[in-house]
């Protein structure tokens, strides 16, 4: 017995866009179990990462700080000194919740067990001060034992045939694993999730994470999964190669614009089918995750989550991957659906439009358990969304990235790179603020950008420089501004001193 309080199930997967799941529309994806659970629950459809890469928007979830208050500035930055021991789940623990870990961590500078997490399985290594995300040695000998011949040093768990594969002149990287399905890793991870589940004291509430890799690059699938989606049956994202005209240089002249470009449609439709098909391998996952529970009689009585850390462009503006520079819709609006959260059916919106961020779901879940967040955090709980008693949470959610001392991650070691060691003329930051009906993009080093989302929903038309429009984007710079004058004075007046900076040159050229 657990008593009074519902146990909670966060389910996680990693690069997972917010349009990949048969609920939200995507007739192609084969997502049944996490459809079902958001036919019992509530689907927030506007969730946002408050970082579009992996180890800064974990930490921000963990923690409940934006990236300019944990520092986790790129990835394998390390987390500051003073938070490596205060998580949000503390409070949890605190509360005489059993706590469980399993899978993909990329905290950088803290670990599960200093997040207070007491049952930790499926963790990567720490490769001179990175946390390899797939690299977890216990998985790799247990493939091994299987006759799987791994590279020895490749960080995805891949056979020489599967690298290959990601090599061919002229095609896009993806194809099928020499894995299987029962022995590939996700498929493991479960069973390590659920052998934790076991373990657990029957006389405590739990809060179980079971954090996956997958649908993340790359896409070497396993099978059946890998032809699970025909790539004739792709629709191609409505921006797919759109909206290019308007973007700024340091999108166009990434990695993330040039790794696929020049190939056909085929190529791409197979490369966004296979990526499709580790959704349903994720999908696969969360059924034996809900059987399970079902089985044990713990469903009813169990806040189920799923969510992921952030997407993936996958062809909108001839765009793949994530981070830096892609502050747009399909790297930074992830899916997060909540089952069981106690609401009556009747009250429970079975979908909201309510702007939140993952920043918020921590203290939603304390909330939700009457557990009370002692450590100072930027979260808001959007309970009184899920129990129906308002459609609304925030008036805007915000996203940073960084580019500190040259490069968005840590060269060797997981050194900590504060915001305030910003060097003017060398380093850069990016901060979007998305509204109800507009993005706004605000760029250190290079063009700033405002998308109408009622008129242009897919931001292929960038309104920054219209005249007539003056008066929206003055509105976004303040909501900008404000935000961070409260939030983060250094960069306030950083920011607010370029904006200064672009007002006055373009008084001089009227």
């Amino acid at each position: 017995m657990t008593g009074s309080r519902k146990n909670i199930v966060i389910i996680m997967s990693d690069e997972q866009s917010w349009d990949t799941l048969g609920c939200h529309g995507n007739a192609a994806s084969v997502t049944p179990n996490i459809d079902a659970l958001a036919a019992r629950g509530t689907s927030l459809d506007r969730c946002y990462t408050a970082y579009p890469l992996c180890c800064p928007a974990r930490a921000s979830l963990w923690t409940g700080l934006m990236p300019h208050g944990h520092e986790v500035t790129g990835n394998w930055r390390s987390i500051r000194e003073d938070l490596r021991d205060e998580g949000l789940v503390k409070n949890f623990k605190e509360a005489g919740f059993h706590t469980i870990y399993t899978g993909k961590w990329h905290v950088p500078g803290t670990t599960p067990d200093r997040f207070h997490f007491d049952d930790i399985s499926a963790i990567p290594a720490v490769i001179e001060g990175r946390d390899r995300g797939r690299f977890i040695e216990e998985y790799r000998e247990y493939a091994r034992s299987e006759g799987y011949v791994l590279h020895d040093t490749h960080i995805e768990n891949l056979t020489h045939a599967d690298l290959e594969k990601l090599n061919r002149p002229g095609r896009a990287p993806y194809g099928t694993a020499e894995i299987k399905e029962e022995h590939f890793l996700e498929t493991w991870q479960t069973r390590q999730f659920l052998q934790a589940m076991d373990r657990r004291p029957e006389e405590q509430p739990f809060l179980a994470v079971c954090s996956y890799n997958a649908p993340h690059f790359p896409m070497i699938v396993p099978s059946p999964y890998d032809k699970l989606v025909r790539p004739e049956d792709v629709t191609l994202p409505e921006n797919f190669l759109k909206g290019i005209e308007g973007k700024p240089q340091e999108v166009l002249n990434s990695p993330y614009f040039k790794e696929m470009q020049g190939l056909d449609e085929s190529e791409w439709r197979g490369f966004i089918a296979h990526y499709w098909g580790l959704c349903a391998l994720i999908d696969k996952q969360v059924g034996e995750i809900v059987g399970y529970l079902k089985r044990n009689g713990l469903f009813d009585n169990t806040i189920i989550v799923f969510v992921s850390d952030h997407g993936d462009m996958m062809g909108a503006h001839g765009i793949v991957k994530k981070g830096f520079p892609l502050h747009y819709e399909e790297a930074l609006r992830v899916p997060l659906i909540i089952a069981n959260a106690g609401a009556s059916e009747a009250s429970a919106p079975s979908e909201s439009a309510a702007l939140v961020s993952l920043i918020d779901l921590l203290p939603t879940l304390a909330d939700l358990s009457g557990v009370a967040v002692k450590q100072r955090h930027e979260g808001r709980s959007f309970e009184p969304v899920l129990q129906g008693k308002t459609d609304r949470h925030r008036d805007y959610v915000v996203a940073e990235t960084f580019k500190l001392g040259g490069d968005e991650g840590a060269i060797v070691g997981g050194e900590r790179v504060s915001p305030r060691q910003f060097r003017i003329g060398k380093d850069s930051v990016n901060v979007s603020v998305r509204t109800d009906t507009h993005k706004y993009i605000f760029r250190y080093m290079d063009e700033e950008e405002l998308y109408d989302l009622t008129e242009d929903p897919y931001e292929n038309v960038n309104i920054a420089g219209d005249r007539a429009r003056t008066g929206e984007i003055a509105h976004m710079r303040e909501l900008l501004r404000r935000e961070l004058a409260d939030s983060h004075p250094f960069l306030g007046r950083l920011i607010a001193g370029r904006l200064d900076e672009r007002n006055a040159n373009a008084m001089t050229t009227e």
